[in-house]
């Protein structure tokens, strides 16, 4: 897994959680319990910050980012399909 710090944020990552070798996981992230990263997923909270609730599966190849000082967020229970590209949303509770 590829955790960078950023900006002096470091990505806080939930208990339980998978994440794969080539994930990359950046900045202002907040990642929560029981998650899974897939393979070249990217979380950039490099110039926003992101928020993932607990139980959500991002699939391989998911890119996810946000504004500079705006937040993306993604609830619980969520699963991010293969490839998706989210950017400066909001994604409720136990969507697919």
């Amino acid at each position: 897994m590829s955790v960078y710090r950023f900006d002096n944020f470091t990505p806080k990552i939930g208990s339980d959680c998978y994440i794969a070798d080539s994930a990359q996981v950046i900045g202002n992230v907040e990642i929560g319990k029981e998650c899974y990263i897939g393979p070249n997923a990217v979380i950039r909270g490099d110039y926003g910050r992101v928020v993932v609730g607990d139980q959500t599966a991002v699939e391989e190849g998911v890119i996810i980012h946000a504004r500079p000082d705006e937040v993306t967020r993604i609830g619980k229970r969520v699963t991010l399909g293969h490839g998706a590209i989210i950017h400066n949303c909001t994604i409720e509770d136990s969507c697919v």
